[in-house]
């Protein structure tokens, strides 16, 4: 009985020891899922000056002038990185309270055109608006502007998470 066993120890030994090894060039073999970027083409995810890697997905809104019969705004474009909301304030969005919320609307992550918001109240006299970027913190689909929390500022003066407009009510 004990002849079997001392025969199958080194045969297990052999196993693991094989199994173990790397290529036969002596480059070791990567772990299962490892990738590796091939050499001569160029990092694409490399920061750049501003922090952010080039051709990374960003968030920004653009939030332009406009006039109506103060029910609702268009924000002219929105991108967000993750699924979230456009705020709309009066003027000075920077320290607007969730008492001075005039509108939301939910926003899938991605870019979307021509955004409407309704305001609530209306507005009766010309003003200044401000929208602000929202994600949706607990992927509730429920806007709550004291748990969602705002897009961080981007280092880049082009990359506005916060817009102001003026609003002429007609």
């Amino acid at each position: 009985m004990r002849r079997p066993a001392l025969l199958a120890l080194p045969a297990a030994a052999v196993l693991t020891l094989t199994a173990c090894g790397g290529e036969a060039d002596g480059e070791p073999t990567p772990a299962v899922g490892t990738t590796f970027a091939d050499e001569g083409v160029p990092d694409s995810a490399a920061p750049t000056e501003t922090g952010r890697a080039e051709g990374a997905p960003i968030s920004e809104l653009e939030f332009e002038d406009q006039s109506g019969d103060g029910s609702s705004v268009t924000i002219a474009r929105v991108a967000l990185t993750v699924d979230g909301f456009v705020a709309v304030f009066p003027g000075g969005g920077e320290d607007a309270t969730a008492d001075e919320l005039l509108g939301f609307t939910a926003v899938e992550a991605g870019e979307a055109t021509d955004v409407e918001v309704s305001l609530s109240p209306t507005l009766t006299e010309d003003t200044e608006l401000e929208a602000v970027l929202y994600g949706d913190t607990e992927e509730d689909g429920e806007f709550d502007p004291a748990i969602d929390q705002r897009i961080p500022d981007t280092d880049d003066e082009d990359d506005d998470v916060t817009d102001s407009a003026d609003y002429t009510v007609q």
